[in-house]
């Protein structure tokens, strides 16, 4: 663990049940791009933010579940054409993730500008960024706190990851009451994308007091809460422990990144088509067991999380879960293991971790 640490969080973090209401306050008077998917749509949900402020001038509300260059091209040119000051994400991720995307932009406003940054084709300079206001309606991925957003070539195959050092949200306003209407499969995913981002901040060589204080009360919320969820959907108290626990790994790994599951994860879902939430966990027991006993910091916020020095517990989550931990079930042979192994080499990720398979 890192004893010698600077720790950020630029991000006004605003948590409460129907928080929503307030959105206005937020807004501050400035002319207001909407960034959604349709189902939010078609539940009413833009419609209801209208009512609560008349500052939104145009809604975006075409973005898909992990996001590419080929739709984020469309959408960007399109905007460019509208007068805004900061733009207003609720959604998932994906959301999140297209919505940091859009803020980014150059002198004369050049959708090449941002592919060419997020692909390493330019320095990270001359670039500036519009405010955003994040609003998650799942508990999962973070990014609503975090300086980064995923960004998708399914073309190549590859994940890219648009990382600037001041791409955090202006204010997230965390809101459990939004997450009622999240299904159980998607409930369990971005639940289990929460526990990987707050393990992953554990073992990991950016580690330090703060970031493994968040890890471990997010990971204990997650390992008390997200079975009790997945037969309880209509519970907002577990609905709320599961959106405090997305909340408080972002808040460690907006610190540290991510870690080698999630490097795993990216090859995994890019050509095997499993969701990311199941793509960067089920490999979590094997993490475990690996790493038992090589650093007493993790054995200890280990024990702290499970009770016990061991990955049972979470396997017996998994299982209650309907989560295979199995490489087979995922259709990965033994030789597009290696195949995945091999992708792993210069990953920025994997080069967090302090497991090694």
């Amino acid at each position: 663990m890192n004893n010698n640490f600077a720790y950020n969080m630029p991000t006004k973090i605003v948590y409460g049940d129907n928080e929503l209401a307030n959105i206005d306050k937020y807004i501050n008077g400035r002319k207001t791009l909407l960034i959604t998917s349709q189902g939010f749509v078609k539940r009413g949900l833009v419609d209801k933010i209208k009512s609560l402020t008349n500052n939104i001038v145009n809604v975006v509300s075409e973005v898909k579940s992990h996001p590419e260059f080929k739709d984020l091209e469309i959408t960007y040119n399109k905007i460019q054409n509208i007068e805004f000051e900061l733009i207003l994400a609720i959604g998932g991720g994906s959301v999140l993730d297209a919505s940091k995307f859009f803020s980014v932009y150059n002198d004369k406003k050049e959708y090449k500008f941002v592919e060419d940054l997020i692909k390493g084709k330019i320095e990270k300079d001359n670039y500036k960024l519009i405010p955003i206001i994040s609003i998650p309606t799942t508990a999962g991925t973070g990014s609503e706190i975090t300086p980064w957003a995923t960004i998708w070539d399914m073309d190549e195959k590859k994940k890219y990851s648009l990382h600037l050092p001041d791409l955090f949200s202006e204010i997230a306003i965390y809101d459990p009451s939004l997450t009622l209407s999240v299904p159980k499969d998607i409930a369990i995913q971005t639940g289990l994308d929460t526990l990987s981002h707050a393990l992953e901040s554990i073992w990991n060589k950016n580690a330090n007091e703060i970031t493994i204080n968040y890890a471990i009360k997010s990971a204990k919320l997650i390992v008390d809460n997200l079975v009790l969820l997945s037969n309880d959907l209509d519970n907002l108290e577990y609905r709320d422990n599961i959106m405090k626990a997305c909340m408080y790994a972002g808040l460690a790994f907006s610190n540290t990144q991510t870690a080698i599951a999630h490097a795993m994860s990216y090859y995994i879902t890019a050509h095997k088509g499993v969701d990311h939430g199941i793509a960067c966990s089920f490999t979590l027991p094997m993490l475990i067991d690996n790493v038992i006993g090589k650093y007493d910091f993790i054995d200890n916020a280990l024990v702290e999380i499970f009770g016990e020095l061991s990955s049972i517990k979470l396997r017996e989550i998994l299982k209650e879960l309907n989560i295979s931990i199995e490489f087979k079930d995922y259709d990965i042979s033994d030789k597009e293991l290696n195949k995945l192994k091999l992708s792993l080499q210069n990953n920025q990720r994997a080069r967090n971790s302090l497991v090694r398979i």
